[in-house]
């Protein structure tokens, strides 16, 4: 349905998208020259701590130009935006969380690229990695910049429960998760509910076993779903999480949203020892699960272990995106503001991201976990995006639907590639 209704809309986007840029958008071609409205909106799918961390950079920005904002909430960021773009009302501002999404709006002409909004592309790049200026990159031209950027390579455990030791490969992990299926607390938690948080299980174990290369084929529609390699890294992922070894089984996993899957691992009264999710987990099991929480005490994380020595040990990250919706002067300092080190310190300062913004150094961060997360990041040897934030359109959470669907029967692995593989390749050819 949420297919459906994505390419329903974007159709009418691309009928309405000279209306809407003229419009909404105050005719792009201005240069950032038009003036403002004293206000800029901005669109986002966070909430809880993420939000509040964020709205701390937005207050800095009003402080010291003068212009205010208004921010919105949208966690189903898809069809709100596209919804939206229909009815002509673009945010003037949106955080991207997809760089898929990013390719399908501007080729549209959704977006004004930051040439047109009168900023230095050039310059503005020269403070990112070449893997984050390439997620902004549409045909040549720069439509974003990278806001911020996380590890999603990473176990949460706590150290002071005296059951989970760090472990570095995934042999190690599995005899971990099979001492513990015995233990009145179950080994592994999952906010199931929330897809995504299957697609990065399935990510970090695709590309330490398939390799980074079929890693970037799949994703990117050179290498098919129903590949061996797919139904290798599925039968992996369901073999460690089943009812046996994942608390309130299969069925109660996939009705756990995402924080409140951090919270069967962190609350006060906790029922799993393990959480595998990004590095983002910190500071929201620190600011919206338990406050009492102390890092490298009672939260701690390591790295997803290695699974095949001859794939290496890729990191598997994800980023989002600040594009402009609108051109006029307010939001081209506010993205020229995003992008600069001095709203990533603030930024980092919270505990709630990592910069991918080269000028935010590491006295910024709050404490050890994002420090350690920061590490990861710069020091990873190889790296991939999230790779359902590659995929174009509604694809991702079609994909993640597909594993939650795998996860409760796994039986149905076969019917579920063949069916998916059809839409990868409409999709990839729209």
């Amino acid at each position: 349905m949420i297919r459906k209704y994505a390419l329903a809309c974007g159709a009418v986007v691309l009928a309405l998208s000279l209306a809407i840029t003229a419009a909404a958008c105050g005719g792009s071609d201005s240069g950032g020259t038009d003036e403002g409205t004293g206000t800029v909106s901005v669109l986002s799918l966070w909430g809880g701590s993420e939000q509040e961390a964020f709205q701390k950079v937005l207050a800095q920005f009003t402080k010291d130009t003068g212009i205010k904002t208004k921010y919105e909430s949208a966690r189903d960021f898809l069809p709100v935006i596209r919804s939206r773009l229909a009815a002509g009302n673009p945010p003037m501002v949106a955080i991207i969380p997809r760089p898929g999404i990013v390719q399908d709006l501007a080729k549209e002409g959704s977006l004004i690229s930051l040439d047109d909004l009168g900023l230095d592309s050039d310059k503005i790049n020269s403070n990112y990695g070449e893997a984050w200026t390439n997620l902004t990159d549409v045909d040549g031209t720069t439509y974003g910049v990278v806001a911020k950027a996380n590890s999603k390579s990473v176990v949460w455990y706590r150290p002071d429960d005296g059951k989970v030791k760090p472990v570095t490969t995934f042999d190690e992990l599995k005899n971990t998760t099979n001492t513990l299926e015995s233990d009145p607390m179950k080994p592994w938690a999952l906010g199931a509910k929330d897809s995504w948080t299957l697609t990065d299980w399935f990510e970090n174990i695709y590309a330490r076993t398939a390799g980074v290369d079929k890693y970037n084929q799949l994703f990117s529609g050179d290498l098919d779903f129903t590949d061996p390699s797919v139904k290798n890294a599925l039968k992996m992922m369901t073999d460690l999480l089943n009812n046996q070894t994942v608390s309130g089984g299969i069925d109660g996993a996939l009705g756990t949203g995402f924080v409140d899957g951090i919270g069967k691992v962190y609350s006060a009264n906790p029922s799993a020892h393990l959480y595998m999710e990004g590095g983002f987990v910190g500071g929201i099991a620190l600011a919206d699960v338990n406050p009492n929480l102390k890092p490298g005490e009672t939260i701690d994380f390591f790295p997803f272990p290695k699974i095949d020595e001859a794939q290496g040990d890729p990191l598997v990250g994800g980023g989002d995106i600040t594009a402009a919706f609108v051109n006029n002067q307010d939001v081209k300092k506010l993205v020229e503001y995003l992008a600069s080190p001095a709203a990533g310190k603030i930024w980092v300062s919270t505990g709630a991201i990592v910069s991918p913004n080269k000028g935010v150094t590491g006295d910024a961060y709050p404490n050890e976990l994002v420090k350690k997360e920061a590490e990861q990041v710069a020091n990873a040897q190889t790296f991939v995006f999230d790779g359902s934030d590659l995929l174009p359109g509604a694809l991702g959470e079609d994909w993640g639907t597909l594993l939650q669907t795998v996860l409760k029967d796994p039986s149905k692995v076969d019917s579920e590639l063949q069916s998916f593989q059809q839409q990868a390749q409409d999709a990839f050819a729209g």
